[in-house]
């Protein structure tokens, strides 16, 4: 496709995210920049198929809609990412590009999706992980040498910030569990309708980092094995959780990737699991910030914060090494799509 051709794009999804795409990309001076239409050529609901003309579709199915270049899927990532894997399958077949921030597809179908997509070239996934903080970028420059990696870690849940940053924060004293969650819930980086607060952080635990993890160790290639959310299943239990809250020591969720070579000591844990694969032992759980001198760079992580520090060489000789940001919320994982798109249609500029 030549470099200066307008292209063409679509949503699936018209919830926030989609909302707030189509609000940027709309506005004529990003739309020229980005070398896109000022409008989505279809918007992809449960209840149909709106294309530009304003004509509803509601029996032609996705499968056989002749779609735009681009199509950025903006669906909660729930369940195990059947129906968003069926969107991105379509799209790549028919030869165009998608652009998703959702997970549950990633992380269940790696294999299929890398190589439908020609290994993510057409595909992009960065907002999947760690939202508008471009963790996997980042990640990815850093495990070039992957023998020189001493220890990994991250925090991948924004709603779990949002709540521990507020009843157990770095200094000072916190709020109570529950008006924690209320706030979470108001700025909606968590959603209504759990039974107890508990429940809400273990929602976010159990659902949340299984799916984030297993695309890290996926897309980083850390070993031959590909793992599955299935892989990290656990359950956190209230006293965990109630434990975690109430402790002396500000805890965090933290996920870790040390390479067995290493011989690291993890620390202590509440809830989670530590398991090996391939020579990489995977930690997750609640842990205290003051348990690993690498921890303190989550310390200050406030609101939907998120955060990846890398430490090289023996000792930590070679350095150590962190981004955080936004890890949730509208803007910050839209601006992330979009910066996906642009990466994309340079490689494809550049074919």
């Amino acid at each position: 496709m030549a470099a200066a051709q307008i292209r063409t794009w679509g949503l699936i999804g018209h919830g926030n995210i989609g909302r707030e795409i189509q609000r940027q990309i709309g506005q004529p001076h990003v739309a020229a920049r980005l070398g896109l239409q000022p409008q989505p050529d279809i918007i992809v609901e449960s209840s149909g198929i709106t294309h530009a003309d304003g004509q509803v579709h509601t029996t032609t199915p996705f499968a056989e809609t002749a779609l735009p270049d681009v199509l950025f899927l903006a669906i909660p990532s729930g369940g195990d990412g059947t129906l968003a894997h069926t969107y991105v399958s379509t799209i790549l077949a028919q030869g165009k590009m998608a652009v998703t921030a959702e997970k549950g597809a990633l992380s269940h179908f790696f294999s299929d999706l890398k190589s439908a997509s020609d290994d993510f070239t057409r595909f992009g996934i960065t907002a999947t992980v760690g939202g508008g903080t471009r963790m996997l970028r980042v990640a990815e420059q850093y495990n070039i040498d992957q023998a020189n990696i001493t220890e990994m870690h991250a925090v991948l849940n924004g709603t779990m910030t949002t709540i521990m940053s507020e009843v157990a924060p770095a200094t000072g004293t916190g709020i109570r569990l529950e008006e924690a969650v209320e706030h979470a819930v108001a700025a909606g980086f968590a959603e209504p309708g759990a039974n107890t607060p508990q429940a809400v952080l273990r929602g976010e635990a159990e659902g949340d980092i299984p799916k984030k993890m297993s695309i890290i160790y996926n897309i980083l290639g850390l070993g031959e094995t590909i793992v599955t959310p299935e892989m990290l299943e656990f359950s956190l239990s209230d006293d965990d959780i109630n434990t975690a809250v109430s402790a002396t020591e500000p805890h965090r969720f933290i996920a870790s990737f040390y390479p067995t070579s290493a011989a690291s000591d993890p620390g202590p844990r509440l809830g989670g699991f530590d398991i090996t694969i391939d020579g990489w032992r995977l930690v997750a759980g609640f842990r205290p910030l003051a348990s690993n001198p690498l921890f303190a760079s989550f310390a200050p992580l406030v609101a939907a914060g998120n955060g990846l520090v890398i430490g090289l060489g023996p000792n930590l000789s070679d350095g150590v090494y962190t981004v955080t940001g936004p890890g949730a919320g509208v803007e910050p994982t839209v601006n992330a799509m979009i910066d996906d798109y642009v990466r994309l249609s340079r490689l494809d500029s550049a074919r």
